[in-house]
């Protein structure tokens, strides 16, 4: 048992060995970086010193073009402020138009509904007329059913009649005939 435990021990500081090493190896080499970026930046001071006095001048010249450059926005800005002010009184004219154009459509959407209604309204009223032609009509056919059944009837009559007539002439005469004898 302690010789496993010692051999995973010794395992064990051997890896730590390693790392140790690695990492003194990466801190040298940390170092060394170190070294070459202070070298660097020793380099960069004085190249910057003369870079500053560059940017001096540029600095300078720099100023001069802001300020044309904000002449050259007031200018921009006054053109802008014009353009703006007449492209918002273009869309006032165009809301203008459009609640116009707005009211019109609702005008003749409750006019479209009004004729609608009064189509409806109209059609009812038509269905009804027909309904009541078609019973008048119903009517008027049995009328002339009633007036043919009728006028056939007076012709029996008539003819009766005329027959009664006949006889009762025929009557007439026998009885002055019988008379007269």
């Amino acid at each position: 048992k302690h010789e496993a435990k010692i051999k995973s021990l010794t395992d064990y500081m051997q890896n730590m060995e390693q790392k140790r090493r690695q990492l003194e190896e990466s801190q040298d080499s940390l170092n060394e970086e170190l070294a070459k970026l202070r070298a660097q930046e020793k380099m960069h001071e004085v190249s910057f010193k003369d870079k500053e006095k560059e940017h001096l001048t540029r600095l300078q010249d720099a100023e001069e073009m802001k300020k044309a450059l904000e002449q050259q926005m007031e200018t921009h800005r006054e053109a802008h402020q014009k353009q703006l002010s007449r492209l918002r009184d273009e869309i006032e004219e165009k809301q203008k138009i459009i609640d116009e154009i707005r009211d019109t459509n609702q005008k003749l959407q409750l006019e479209q509904e009004k004729l609608s209604a009064d189509y409806d309204k109209l059609k009812i009223e038509d269905q009804e007329r027909e309904m009541k032609l078609e019973k008048l009509i119903l009517l008027n056919d049995k009328r002339e059913q009633a007036r043919e059944d009728l006028k056939g009837l007076e012709e029996t009559v008539a003819r009766e009649l005329q027959t009664l007539h006949n006889l009762r002439k025929l009557f007439v005469q026998d009885l002055t005939t019988r008379v007269k004898k």
